[in-house]
């Protein structure tokens, strides 16, 4: 468990809370980092699409956790600035993107996050451009790096890890998923 715990790839700010957390389950916990470990350092899918994907998805699970790691570690590599971040985290759906922050490329990103968020499937009319624009690898990968981050999303926010100091928060008035009452 030691061993699981201290193993990070990151430098600087790491996900130690979701660590902690994961080292509860002796087969779950390995599978979940090993996981993530493939979406992150070892797909061909460019670092700032996988990244647009991993941070709106986030944002629509109102995962404070993952999206504030995601902006912390990887936005300003990414070259996601603010007011993309903005519009990333607010924006209602992809139609709401502005034209002039977001190439088209990433707008359809953004659009297949959000049908899988709300219809967990990709529409034809999406899945087209998603296979004329990434060669297929790629299109798997990004499908899979919104897909694990959803579900990283879920055990995050039920299991309430608490945020790495250091790491992003969430913009007023978005907050961290919770039942109402």
């Amino acid at each position: 468990m030691a061993a699981a715990v201290q193993s990070t790839a990151f430098k600087g700010l790491s996900p130690l809370n979701r660590r902690l957390a994961l080292a509860n389950h002796s087969k779950l916990g390995p599978a979940f980092q090993a996981m993530a470990h493939v979406v992150l350092f070892q797909c061909a899918l460019p670092e700032r699409d996988r990244e647009i994907a991993i941070i709106r998805t986030g944002a629509l699970t109102r995962s404070e956790y993952e999206w504030g790691m995601h902006i912390s570690i990887y936005a300003d590599r990414c070259g996601l600035d603010a007011a993309q971040v903005r519009e990333l985290t607010g924006s209602a759906d992809w139609h709401a993107l502005s034209p002039g922050l977001w190439s088209d490329r990433e707008r359809l990103i953004v659009r297949m996050v959000d049908e899988l968020h709300h219809h967990c499937t990709v529409s034809d009319q999406t899945w087209q451009p998603l296979g004329a624009g990434w060669p297929q690898e790629q299109v798997i990968e990004l499908i899979f790096a919104s897909s694990f981050y959803h579900m990283a999303a879920l055990f995050l926010n039920s299991a309430a890890v608490p945020l790495e100091p250091g790491a992003e928060r969430f913009p007023a008035p978005l907050a961290q998923a919770k039942v109402p009452a």
